[in-house]
């Protein structure tokens, strides 16, 4: 197979991929998500960690501050939880209450950040098993490693929208518990890796099951051209769900379509530049095998084994030749003019040759077939 066959088929691979995701984008189907949030939680705004705690393990908690009962118990989308401690931490802490109970004691002032969280989309191309390990491992590297005891869970409705909230110590803690308050945590810096090292644990896991892939920057540092979504928040969503509009869904639904529209006008114009390289690459090579201009040639059209099989023989006797394969399955063989003559007989030549072996093997077959026996009267 010459380079211009190879070039070709590796032309006609891009551009089918090219039309599969062209395809995937008209039926609207959403390839992995990119969002990672991070916010304090603070008394100041009414929160606390152990009520934090409570809602994201799907919990009763009762907050030993300031004696109120959190109960979260009717939170069925909690598909896992788990706890990751520091070395250093006390052993009582693997217990959810103890440990938030305790960061929220360590707290003195009215306006005390209690704890950090984080919530995340999860990749729904993962399985369940590489969703929680993806998770565990993001959460050891980025945040116990660094001396913060982390308490993650998993919630999924099953509406194709799988994510996890992590909630994160502010203090440094050892054997006795929470001691002084790590303001480098706060870094913006820090904040910046995070969502990076996300990204990247979550391609780490695609790249087995998935072509989907995420991306940590905005569309404008991608200097891709499409429109961020506003966030909607809970309120909205939930009036969403019930199958209301909402000015926020309406707007997000705007952008859609147009980040849509955008999409499938750069893919389609993609595979316009695909097929234009692809001809000229045929078109440069077949000038290039015969050494003259293509409109100096003369072509037959067949299929791959045919025209195969004549370029060898044309080859074999000394007329240049050059054939091409299309997705359609047929091929072309080409020649200079000058060769016409000489090429269609080489050609004509080879058929009644392959023609006359066909009829002397179905010749042979049926001689060697027994011949039936008369029945006896």
């Amino acid at each position: 197979m010459t380079n211009a066959n190879i070039r070709a088929i590796i032309y006609y691979t891009i551009e089918r991929m090219c039309i599969l995701r062209l395809i995937q984008i008209e039926r609207r189907l959403i390839t992995a998500i990119y969002h990672f949030n991070v916010k304090m939680v603070t008394r100041t705004s009414g929160g606390s960690c152990v009520a934090s705690a409570a809602y994201i393990a799907g919990e009763k908690i009762k907050n030993e501050r300031d004696g109120k009962m959190h109960d979260y118990r009717n939170k069925h989308e909690v598909v896992h939880k788990e706890i990751l401690l520091q070395k250093s931490a006390p052993s009582e802490y693997s217990s959810r209450a103890k440990l938030w109970n305790a960061a929220e004691c360590a707290e003195k002032r009215k306006n005390s950040q209690t704890a950090r969280s984080i919530n995340a989309a999860l990749p729904r191309e993962l399985s369940r098993e590489d969703q929680i390990d993806l998770v565990r491992q993001f959460c050891k590297q980025c945040f116990v490693s660094k001396g913060m005891c982390c308490d993650f869970a998993i919630h999924d409705k099953g509406d194709g929208n799988p994510h996890v909230h992590i909630l994160l110590t502010t203090r440094r803690v050892d054997k006795n518990g929470f001691t002084q308050k790590e303001r480098t945590w706060n870094d913006r810096k820090l904040l910046l890796e995070w969502r990076e090292r996300w990204a990247d644990w979550c391609n780490h896991k695609l790249y087995f099951v998935s072509d989907a892939r995420v991306d940590h920057r905005s569309y404008k540092d991608q200097g891709i051209d499409r429109l961020p979504q506003i966030h909607m928040g809970v309120e909205v969503c939930a009036v969403e769900r019930k199958g209301f509009k909402t000015d926020k869904g309406n707007k997000n639904r705007r952008i859609r379509q147009r980040n849509l529209e955008v999409e499938i006008a750069e893919l389609e114009n993609e595979i316009k530049a695909l097929k234009r390289e692809r001809r000229q690459s045929l078109v440069d090579n077949i000038e290039q095998q015969l050494g003259c201009p293509l409109a100096d040639t003369q072509h037959i059209s067949g299929n791959y084994a045919d025209m195969e099989r004549y370029s060898n023989h044309l080859q074999a006797n000394h007329v240049p030749c050059e054939f091409n394969i299309y997705e359609n399955g047929k091929s072309e063989l080409f020649f200079r003019k000058s060769d016409t003559d000489k090429a269609l007989m080489l050609v004509n030549q080879l058929r009644q040759n392959n023609l006359k072996r066909d009829n002397q093997a179905n010749t042979q077959q049926k001689s060697a077939q027994p011949k039936k026996s008369k029945p006896r009267l």
